[in-house]
């Protein structure tokens, strides 16, 4: 009798010792991930996870009203910010460019002009490049003066941009 108590005893014992290791989940937290393709604290966000987390039409693009249910608010908050074609949709790589500081956001030109455009001539100067401290500009602006008027229109920006973005693919290449 007492060898079967002694063997319940050692049972039970390797039971509830196994129980916090089991309640623990897989070693390394599950590659990182909490409940609904969270990110681990610390960890990096991951643009695929969060775009199939919030599309609830599964168009592959995150609408105002699917932005509004992100529970943190960050996306619905920054918006217009990471819809930087201005389409009214994020898409994932809209996304991954807000995700990722290293990576230069891609600058359109119209929301440029009617961020610093404080007269809303449709036209920038100096003084309005100033104001806003938009650096690039100001260390470029007669090289983007293209018709040398003193004044950034639309276009002039547009060309300024597309060298910067063609500049950038080709030093990727070249690395």
């Amino acid at each position: 009798m007492n060898y079967r108590k002694l063997k319940i005893a050692i049972t039970v014992f390797s039971m509830l010792l196994c129980i916090p290791m089991f309640a623990q989940g897989p070693p390394g937290g599950g590659g990182g991930r909490q409940g609904g393709g969270r990110p681990a604290k610390g960890e990096k966000p991951d643009a695929s996870a969060i775009l199939k987390l919030l599309d609830a039409n599964n168009d592959d693009l995150i609408d105002k009203d699917e932005a509004s249910k992100d529970e943190r608010g960050k996306i619905s908050q920054d918006f217009d910010t990471i819809d930087s074609n201005e389409d009214g949709f994020i898409d994932l790589e809209e996304l991954e460019a807000s995700l990722d500081s290293r990576k230069p956001k891609k600058v359109s030109a119209e929301k440029l002009l009617k961020e610093v455009d404080q007269d809303e001539d449709g036209l920038l100067n100096e003084l309005e490049v100033a104001a806003k401290d938009k650096r690039d500009l100001m260390e470029h602006f007669s090289d983007i003066d293209l018709n040398g008027d003193s004044q950034l229109d639309l276009e002039e920006l547009k060309v300024f941009y597309s060298k910067n973005e063609d500049n950038k693919k080709k030093g990727k290449k070249n690395n």
